[in-house]
C-alpha cells in the first residue's frame, strides 16, 4: 500500500455513480424482469472504462473500477453465494428517525431514485452459506486490470472493494446458524475467496465495513452502546494473508 510520503494521496470509499442505462438495467433485474445478460455486461465494462477516465480528471491518485460491475456495493453477492433467500425490511435508522422533517425528505428522494435499494427486499441467510464462484470476480478484477493497461499511469495504485463479513451479517438477516459468531465465520469464510483473488490480480483490497458505526443507528439502535462495541470488537479479522494489502473503510 502506497504511503503519503511526498504529497497528499487522493482517493474515495469505492462506490462511485453509474450511468443511468446501466442503472436502469440493474433496476430491471432486481425487480425479476428479463434483462439480457450481454447488455448487462458491455453496458457495465464501458462504465468501467469511463469511471476510470472521470477518476483521473477529478484527480485521484488511488482510483478503482466504481464498483460499475455490480448493482450495489452488497447486493451483488446475492449471485455469489449460497443459501440466501426470502427478503426482510432492514429497520429505520435512529439518527434519520430523530429529525422528522428530514426523514420525510430522505425517503421521498430514496423513492424517487431509479436504484437497485439496500433500504428493502433485502436477502436472508437460510442455508449454508458457502461463495459459489469466484468466476465472477475474477472477471471482474481483470477486466479493471486491462481498462489499467489502457490508460498507463491512471493511477497510482489501483484497488477493488468487497463488503465485510460485519455488514453482510447485519443486512442479510441471520435465519440458519445458531449464533452471530458462526455466522460471521461462515460469512468470513466464503468472503475470503473474493478477498483472496482480489489480491491474487495484483489490487489493492479495501474492505468496506460500515457496518461498524452504521449499525449503532440500525441493530443496536435500542440498546446500549457497550452491546454493540462488544459485538462489533468481537467479529473475526480479515484473513491473515491478505493483510498486507489490506484497508478497512468504516
Amino acid at each position: 500500500m502506497q504511503r503519503s510520503i511526498a504529497g497528499i494521496l487522493t482517493t474515495h470509499t469505492g462506490s462511485l455513480p453509474r450511468p443511468p442505462d446501466l442503472t436502469r438495467l440493474y433496476v430491471l433485474r432486481a425487480r425479476g424482469e428479463t434483462v439480457d445478460a450481454a447488455e448487462i455486461d458491455r453496458a457495465g465494462r464501458e462504465a468501467v472504462r469511463a469511471i476510470v477516465r472521470k477518476q483521473h480528471v477529478a484527480g485521484f491518485d488511488v482510483g478503482n473500477n466504481g464498483e460499475q460491475q455490480r448493482d450495489s456495493f452488497f447486493l451483488y453477492l446475492k449471485t455469489r453465494l449460497s443459501g440466501l433467500g426470502g427478503s426482510w425490511e432492514r429497520p429505520s435508522r435512529a439518527d434519520v428517525d430523530r429529525y422528522p422533517d428530514f426523514k420525510r425528505m430522505w425517503i421521498d428522494q430514496h423513492a424517487a431514485r431509479n436504484q437497485v435499494s439496500a433500504l428493502g427486499g433485502l436477502p436472508k441467510a437460510i442455508g449454508e452459506v458457502r461463495y459459489l464462484n469466484d468466476r465472477a470476480i475474477n472477471d471482474e478484477c481483470r477486466h479493471f486490470n486491462a481498462v489499467l493497461a489502457e490508460n498507463p499511469g491512471v493511477f497510482i495504485e489501483p484497488f477493488m472493494s468487497a463488503p465485510s463479513p460485519g455488514i453482510l451479517a447485519t443486512a442479510v438477516r441471520n435465519e440458519h446458524y445458531d449464533t452471530l459468531a458462526s455466522y460471521l465465520a461462515a460469512l468470513g469464510e466464503a468472503l475470503q475467496v473474493e478477498y483472496e483473488a482480489i489480491v491474487k490480480n495484483g489490487l489493492l483490497l479495501q474492505i468496506d465495513a460500515p457496518d461498524l458505526a452504521l449499525e449503532r443507528h440500525i441493530t443496536y439502535k435500542d440498546r446500549p452502546v457497550a452491546v454493540c462495541a462488544q459485538q462489533c470488537s468481537a467479529r473475526p479479522r480479515p484473513p491473515a494473508r491478505v493483510l498486507g494489502q489490506l484497508r478497512i473503510t468504516a
